[in-house]
Parts: structure tokens; sequence; C-alpha cells
């Protein structure tokens, strides 16, 4: 049996034709209920492929039926070469003197001149190509909206045919906002059937999809309404801006300030790109420049916090403290119970050896989060009374204390224990163990709640 048999097709160089049969056989042949099945689709499929391109086209052999020429003198070329006169043939009708003989000629070409219906499938992809062709359409939901309500995608029966087109369509367009990823989410139920999804199409294109779709690696698009991006290369922008997102999350620093470099050069408006572009700067040593992209990210979304949040951060690790806690008070002017930024801004005030306030700030934000770690260790050392002093505190703010350090030194000891404490118990469930080991446990808890105390003592002190 062919591959072409298997794909129930004749042999076409045709991509999309291929495509689509594959997807129709997919329905009797699905992965889970029939293996064996489905991997000789596969592979027919994987072969058909290769094969189209050296599949010549089939030659329509088509009849001539223009009207015969007109009678010019009694002589009429037939095909052997005689001449025929009208005198000879009485039944040989001259040109224009038979309307049924005219028709007879002429129905097969009128025919021939009818289109032929679009696919709907083909129709749908063609229309939402159309639409991200059209950039400002694109990122615009509702003009997505006539497109996904098309009979087609209700089409049970063709929805094994529609999705594989759509996948095939979204591999290679798939700079969408999220908005749009969430409304053909919708539609076609991609997050419910992400592991089927997994197994037909390639693993980077669905993990991206679901990416988008939650919004994990979401790059926003609403700067383009504002500026648009007129005689730029769009798409060689967004590329460069996605590159750099994604080597900066994997630490390749060179090529993330490359790639997000060169997407400014193109494009500077966009808040999210001079956000990336700051952390990058960060994180190669280059502070000054990093407070310049944070600028430019908070110029162009002034309503947003990232900007100030980040140059808060960059402004205190150049000492700039005052600066730093003008950026915080925005951050907390909108989220005053942020305590990472409530911690911060005692560091600032650390900075600036204002410690009654520092001791404030960092004692409201440990009670937010009991105990918020960072918060905790910051307190600790403004409360160191041979750096800064003693001061007075009350009864209240004792116990309050005291509570909060042996919870502290108490999840120290356990962190550093509970894989002894765990496999104790498991011993203990299964074995007679002899006390011995309960005192080696009790020794090694001792030990560890004595390094806890020390941590605590250096840090106060």
């Amino acid at each position: 049996m062919s591959v072409w048999d298997i794909l129930g097709i004749e042999a076409t160089g045709d991509t999309s034709a291929i495509k689509r049969a594959y997807a129709k056989k997919l329905r009797l042949h699905h992965p889970e209920d029939d293996p064996e099945g489905y991997q000789r689709l596969r592979e027919a499929y994987d072969s058909a492929l290769t094969m189209a391109p050296y599949v010549e086209p089939e030659k329509d052999e088509r009849l001539d039926f223009d009207e015969p020429a007109a009678y010019d003198g009694g002589q009429t070329a037939l095909s052997g070469g005689e001449l025929w006169t009208g005198e000879e043939i009485d039944d040989y009708p001259a040109s224009g003197q038979s309307p049924a003989a005219s028709d007879y000629y002429r129905e097969p070409l009128l025919h021939a001149r009818e289109p032929i219906p679009q696919d709907p499938i083909e129709q749908f992809i063609d229309e939402i190509d159309e639409i991200y062709e059209n950039f400002q359409a694109r990122i615009d939901p509702e003009a997505w909206e006539d497109a996904l309500n098309r009979d087609i995608v209700w089409d049970v029966e063709r929805s094994g045919e529609l999705q594989y087109e759509l996948m095939d369509f979204l591999e290679d367009h798939r700079h969408l906002p999220r908005p749009v990823w969430q409304r053909l989410d919708d539609m076609f139920h991609f997050t419910e059937n992400k592991e089927d999804l997994l197994e037909e199409y390639p693993d980077s294109l669905i993990e991206y999809i679901m990416s988008q779709i939650n919004g994990t690696s979401e790059l926003r698009y609403e700067c383009f309404k504002e500026h648009p991006a007129q005689d730029i290369d769009i798409e060689q922008y967004l590329d460069l801006r996605e590159q750099g997102q994604y080597m900066l999350k994997e630490g390749e620093l060179e090529e993330a300030l490359d790639n997000l470099t060169r997407a400014n050069e193109i494009y500077p408006h966009d808040p999210d790109l001079q956000l990336m572009l700051g952390k990058c700067h960060v994180r190669t040593g280059n502070l000054t420049a990093a407070d310049e992209c944070f600028g430019q990210a908070i110029r162009l979304a002034p309503e947003e916090l990232d900007g100030y949040w980040h140059r808060a951060q960059s402004r205190f690790e150049q000492a700039d403290y005052s600066s730093a806690l003008s950026d915080l008070e925005k951050v907390l002017g909108q989220e005053p119970e942020n305590t990472d930024a409530l911690c911060l801004k005692g560091r600032c005030y650390i900075g600036l050896e204002e410690i009654d306030q520092a001791r404030d700030i960092l004692k409201q934000s440990n009670q937010l989060e009991n105990p918020h770690i960072h918060s905790y260790i910051y307190l600790c050392m403004a409360s160191n009374k041979h750096k800064y002093g003693r001061r007075h505190i009350t009864a209240a703010d004792r116990w309050r204390s005291w509570r909060s350090n042996l919870l502290f030194d108490t999840l120290m000891v356990l962190r550093l224990s509970w894989l002894y404490i765990l496999v104790y118990l498991a011993l203990q469930i299964f074995f007679d163990l002899h006390p011995v080991y309960t005192w080696l446990l009790i020794a090694v808890i001792l030990w560890n709640t004595w390094k806890a105390i020390k941590v605590h003592w250096v840090l106060a002190t």
C-alpha cells in the first residue's frame, strides 16, 4: 500500500492537500486508540511531504471549443486538411445560422469558467492571514471576532483538519497579544488539550502557545496603539524583542543585550523593551544605562510601577538612597503593603543612618508577612546595639520581638534538621532502633539549634 493510499488521496505536490488528508485521517487513527495505525499514518505523511516537490502536476487535456471560422467563400479547414464547401454538404450550417450548434459548442466553455467554491478551511486561514498582515487589526481582539465565529469553526466533523491548518499557521505567525491568544484558546481549547497537542505538534510550539495564554512570557502591544509602528519592519522588531527576552531568561546577557539594543534602534517606544534592556544593564553592571532605560519606561507608562521599582533598586545599588526613596514612595502609594518595597525602604534609611525610621519600617514589613525573611535580617542589623545604640523598647514590642525571634530560630533549626528527622521517623516505623540513634538525633538537633542561635547573635550584634 502506497503512502497516498494510506492518506486516501491521489499523488499530489500540494502540501496543503496532504496536510488536510493527514488531519482527516487522524480522527480514525488517534495515537492513544490506534498507535500502530497512527505510526503508519505519520510515516506516510512525512514521506508524502518529502515526495511532494517531485510530483508533477497533471496536465489538463482540454478540447478546443472555439467556433468554426466564418464562412468566407465556401471553404472551411478540417482537421484532415481537406476543404469543404457549404454546397457539397447541405446539412453543414454556416456560422451564426444555427443557435443549437452554437450552444452545443459554447456550453462546456461556460461551465469551465464558473468559479470553484473555496474550501471553508482555506477561506478561514486566508481571512485570519489578512487580519495578521494588517498590524493594527492584528492587535485588536475585536477584529478577530467575525473570523472566529465562522461556521467552519463549529464544524465538529472537520475540527481535526481545521486544527492542523491553524497550528501550521500559528507556527509562522506567532506575534499576537495575549487577549487574542486567550480568545483562540476559548475557541480551540489549547489549554484543555495540551497533552494531545504535545503528541502531534512540536513541543516548542505548544509550550510557546501555553506561555502566551498564561502570560508567563507576555510582551504587551498597547504601546503600538499610542505610538503606531510606521515605516519600520515590525516583524523584525518583534523577533528581536522576543529573542532578547528569551536570552535574558537564559542568562545569555551578551546575546540578550545585542538583540534588545537592535530592537531599541528600530522602535524605542515600548516600555516592556526598556524594562528588559534596563535589567540587562543591571546584570552587566552598567547601572547608569539601566537608570536611563528605567526612566524611559516610566515616561512611556507613568502609571505602571515596574519602572519605579527597578529604578529604585538600581539607585540603591549606587548608594543614591534619597532618589531610591522617591521611587519607592510611588510604589508604596499604590501598594502600601508591598513587603519587598518596605524592606528596601528600610534599607535606604539604614544607608542614610536614620535608624529609628529604618526599624519602624522593617518592623512593619515583618509584621505584614511574619516572618518576612529579608525584613527580619535587616531589622536585626538595625537593632545592633553596638553599632546603632540602644533605644527604649516597650513591653509589647519586646514580647513581639521575642516571639518573632523564637519563630525565626525554630524555622532555622527545622531547615537544618528536617532530613535527619524524616530519616529517623521512617526507620523507627519499620525497625526497632537502638536508643543510641535517638540520642544521635537529639545531638544533631542541639547542634543545629546552637548554629541558629549563633547566627541570630551575629545579626543582632
